[in-house]
């Protein structure tokens, strides 16, 4: 501790001591060392503890990069090398090795990294700010102070000596500093706490008060502030506030808005408004910590003018003639642009020349960002070369660098302080700038480090033609150092490169790492291309690269892809064969419920679907229709036909049976796949059946959802769940969870439906986590209702949550996350229109609850059916998405059926749906299976049945089938039992 106060000292720019002072702060010091410890003090650096999870040494700066010898720290602030290491379990200290140590870590030395700080002028901007401070105001607190010339007075009239106090004086100005939190903005991250706490010490403002702008959440949150410095990561536990919370109506507020000017809100006239708010009650600035080069790419109107103010504090609207434009400062974090700001805002100056933006002269300009329409017309070399036309040298090269990485902002800060000899903010803004990132949609919601950008497409490869096999292994490594320390993926680098079977599935975990470390690898060399494969094998659908090429588009509802797939590399080859050998015969693939046909269908139609020009998925119902797929699917068809070209197409059909009728869909060059718990099959169908998963394969499945699973929680797990995935994943995910084993125990059915047994491994994890859920969130047991009687597979979450807090984007409700925490359900995010139920954990649900909750559920369902979609038009072609969603749940919650009069208009709307995109054939099996169901609850006289009678037979008469609609005419019930393709 004394060593850090005499390094403070000595650093110390403004208070440097006297050699006196520092000769008594040694004295002293080596004093209190004797008394404390009873031995002489031994002047040098003492090696700081270093915390258990640093356990691998740095492997120091690149090849050419040496600190030259003898050169002084310039700050002694500590340095964080790796992201998401909290300050109170790990300093800024990092491993060097030195020599002589045989393993390279027992004598590492821990060492302080120097690094220099964000603000080059800290003194000149302190004296820059001091006209702020010239004025006091008497003080209206209770806090007292000597009036030395009044006690003297006192003193010499009466002789008593007896002090004289009066109220403290306080500075007339308090400061809020409003901090844009969007992405680009956290380049800047020490810049604004090194500037806040400027502002806190300057001793100009009576207080200093700090907020966050989520200026990118404007659409989802309104415009509101946070209180605090932006918050690097999403969260939920934020509190929010008015804007007009800043604004004083005494004028003693000045308001500092510290911003890039890159978001969107800056463009849409959003931030303008606020800037006028503030504007008409106080003075108010914008800090722009983009260098000064770098302006004209942001949406603001710049202009140099003259400022007369009418005195100290005035508001902006008073700096020009009623009737003009507001002008807002934008300032430089430098002494020559905030000295004459604050002469002017003090009072100390009236007339002043500055760079301002006129809020309500004109719209503000879009800049070039990523959504330019015109960097859609370039080709990525064209774009790459532009960029590096306009960018430093410094931004170039670490483009290129991290044209090697997948691109979080964590990493991101990594590679440029690893890489560049000198790492400054401007070279990431200048790269968030240049045009070449969009976000990928895994990120839609996300916000500071969690959202992940990507390149546009071609300009990976583009960069990666640049950059240097040395560099290329160097920022590999760093990559897998960033996993093992903010992860604790224990990937080694050289195992990587010897296709290790636990070394590449680490860093699977991690798919965008994964696949861009395999386009690395395969540029690297060509013996590294079995190594690439591996990582490859299941890529995201989000993610553009080289080995992607013939990309393909994946329409429908498709469920959320499987953390891994282990063990079913064959099985996914032999489908492919078989689905592109030209046949036309439908491959089915059988597992039990919970075995992975699914997700292995799944990952077809992202990895091996691009042998086909179109992927359409279905989830099978009752009864099975085409809806508006159908339509789009016929309308596609139709215009590639007329293109000359006769496309290829794949349909998967999730979940059905055998006996289940196909929808009526386009024909052509159409290949069918189908996912089925049915074991038998008729002629005519390809069955293809998924194994049981391998025992050796089921402790890396598990470990992939419980981290930090032991040996012998491994050997439990897949003996008691490793034959079924579902199963091992919702018991891996339980433990992680819980902390706890999920117990065998005895069979768990509840007093509802169903007869599954004890050995059905998926239906039992669901119950195990059923029992957890329902005992700890008890708000759940409304949502399992519902999810018990609606269909599985994709469920719209207008049916489970409200329409307005699924628009806002804000998180759930405490029985929704519970559920997705516990994997009982997948998809549901903010943004998001399904969540997706597998067919196991509804059976489980229907199992738990009496039948007469669940009949109340259904009512329930029925009664959220009416109210979110009972008032659709069916005409519409913008709204048959919705009419899509709904259908295959009409009849297992007894929408059908229902003799309300008001389900009885959803159900002839949902015909009327299909009738008008095309699917005659749709509408008339769902329409006989609807008179089925309400013959049974009333008479053929009651006005539903005459209703869809009325329908039907128009329908039927439009398909040429008049006799048909005579015999519906004269004996509905008895037409709707003979029909076929309705059960």
């Amino acid at each position: 501790m004394t060593d850090d106060l005499i390094a403070r000292l000595l650093t110390d720019v403004e208070n440097q001591p006297t050699w006196q002072e520092l000769a008594d702060v040694l004295w002293l010091a080596e004093r209190l060392s004797r008394e404390s410890d009873g031995r002489p003090h031994t002047w040098g650096w003492e090696r700081p503890p270093v915390p258990d999870t640093w356990s691998q040494p740095d492997s120091g700066p690149p090849a050419g990069r040496t600190k030259p010898p003898g050169a002084d720290p310039p700050h002694a602030e500590h340095v964080q090398l790796y992201a998401d290491v909290p300050r109170d379990v790990a300093s800024a200290s990092a491993r060097l090795a030195l020599p002589g140590g045989q393993d390279g870590v027992g004598n590492a030395t821990p060492v302080r990294l120097p690094t220099t700080p964000a603000l080059r002028n800290v003194l000149a901007l302190r004296r820059a700010l001091r006209p702020l401070g010239s004025r006091t105001l008497p003080g209206p607190g209770p806090e007292l102070q000597l009036d030395e010339e009044a006690t003297v007075e006192r003193i010499a009239d009466t002789g008593f000596w007896l002090p004289v106090l009066r109220p403290a004086p306080v500075r007339w100005l308090d400061v809020a500093l409003v901090v844009d939190d969007s992405v680009s903005m956290a380049v800047w991250d020490r810049a604004v706490r090194e500037f806040r706490d400027l502002l806190d010490t300057a001793g100009a403002f009576r207080s200093v008060q700090v907020w966050s702008l989520p200026s990118e959440e404007f659409r989802s949150l309104g415009v509101v502030l946070r209180r605090g410095l932006p918050a690097r990561a999403s969260t939920t536990s934020a509190t929010y506030s008015s804007p007009g919370e800043l604004v004083d109506p005494t004028g003693r507020r000045v308001v500092l808005v510290v911003s890039d000017c890159i978001s969107p809100s800056w463009s849409d006239g959003t931030l303008e408004q606020l800037l006028r708010l503030w504007g008409r009650s106080g003075p108010v600035a914008i800090v722009q910590p983009l260098p000064r080069r770098m302006w004209e790419r942001c949406p603001l109107n710049l202009h140099k003018v003259t400022l007369r103010s009418p005195g100290p504090g005035a508001a902006n609207t008073r700096l020009v003639k009623p009737g003009a434009p507001m002008p807002v400062p934008v300032l430089l974090l430098d002494p020559d642009s905030i000295g004459p700001w604050a002469s002017l805002t003090s009072g100390e100056s009236s007339v002043v020349e500055s760079l301002v933006t006129l809020v309500g002269s004109s719209p503000l300009r879009r800049p070039e960002l990523p959504d330019d329409p015109t960097a859609a017309e370039l080709s990525p070399t064209e774009l790459v070369q532009r960029f590096r036309n306009d960018a430093s040298p410094e931004a170039y090269n670490l483009i290129v660098y991290l044209s090697a990485v997948a691109l979080s902002p964590p990493v991101m800060r990594i590679v440029q302080h690893r890489m560049l000899a000198d790492p400054r903010p401007s070279q990431l803004a200048e790269i968030y700038l240049s045009g070449l990132l969009e976000r990928t949609e895994d990120s839609v919601g996300a916000r500071g480090d969690d959202i992940v950008f990507d390149f546009r497409p071609g300009v990976r490869a583009e960069l990666l033609g640049a950059l240097r096999s040395k560099a290329a292994r160097q920022i590999l490594q760093y990559v897998t150092e960033y996993l093992e320390t903010a992860h604790g993926s224990r990937v080694e680098f050289a195992a990587l490169l010897r296709n290790d079977d636990d070394a590449v599935a680490e860093l699977r975990r991690h798919r965008p790492f994964a696949e861009v470390s395999a386009h690395v690898l395969r540029r690297l060399d060509a013996k590294y291309e079995t190594v690439a494969r591996s990582l490859e094998r299941h890529r995201m659908p989000g993610l553009t690269t080289e080995a992607a090429a013939g990309a393909h588009e994946v329409w429908g509802a498709v469920p959320p892809r499987p953390a891994e797939l282990l063990d079913r590399e064959r099985l996914l080859d032999e489908l492919h064969r078989a689905l592109t050998s030209g046949g036309t015969v439908p491959q089915v693939l059988c597992s039990p419920e919970g075995g992975g046909a699914t997700a292995v269908a799944v990952e077809y139609a992202y990895t091996l679907g691009s042998a086909f020009d179109l992927v359409v998925w279905l989830s099978a119902g009752s009864p099975s229709v085409g809806g508006a797929d159908r339509a789009r699917l016929a309308d596609e068809l139709a215009r590639r036909s007329w293109q000359g070209t006769e496309p290829s197409w794949l349909v998967i059909m999730d979940g059905a049976a055998a006996g289940e009728v196909l929808p009526d869909l386009p024909g052509g060059r159409r290949s069918t796949l189908i996912t089925s718990s049915v074991p038998d099959w008729p002629e005519g169908f390809a069955v293809h059946r998924v194994p049981a998963l391998r025992r050796r394969k089921a402790f890396p499945l598990a470990r992939l959802h419980a981290t930090e699973v032991t040996a012998s929680q491994g050997r439990y797990l897949a003996e008691r769940f490793g034959g079924s995935p579902l199963a091992l994943e919702l018991a891996a995910t339980f433990l992680a969870v819980t902390g706890e084993l999920p117990e065998a125990g005895p069979e768990r059915t509840g007093p509802g439906n169903g007869s599954s047994t004890a050995s059905d491994p998926a239906v039992e994890a669901c119950r195990i986590s059923l029992d957890h859920v329902l005992r700890t969130e008890p708000s759940t047991r409304d949502l399992l209702h519902r999810l018990a009687v609606l269909a599985a597979g994709p469920v719209p979450l207008t049916l489970l949550v409200g329409r307005s807090q699924k628009k806002s984007g804000q998180a759930f409700d405490p029985a929704l996350t519970a559920l997705r925490r516990l994997a009982l359900l997948r998809g549901g995010e903010p943004g998001g229109e399904y969540v997706f139920v597998h067919p196991a954990v509804r059976r489980a649900c229907r199992e738990r609850f009496p039948e007469e909750e669940l009949a109340e559920a259904r009512r329930a369902v029925r009664a959220r059916m009416v109210e979110y979609y009972g008032r659709d038009a069916p005409d519409v072609p913008a709204l048959w998405s919705r009419f899509g969603a709904l259908t295959r749940h009409l009849d297992p919650v007894g929408a059908l059926g229902d003799t309300d009069a008001y389900v009885r208009e959803l159900v002839l709307r949902q015909l009327r749906y299909l009738r008008a995109c095309g699917d005659t054939t749709g509408c008339r099996v769902l329409g006989t299976l609807a008179l089925r169901r309400l013959a049974a609850n009333s008479d053929a006289g009651h006005p539903g049945v005459q209703a869809l009678v009325a329908l039907l037979a128009d329908v039927l008469e439009e398909c040429g089938a008049g006799e048909d609609a005579a015999a519906l005419r004269a004996d509905p019930v008895d037409w709707s039992r003979q029909e076929p393709g309705a059960t």
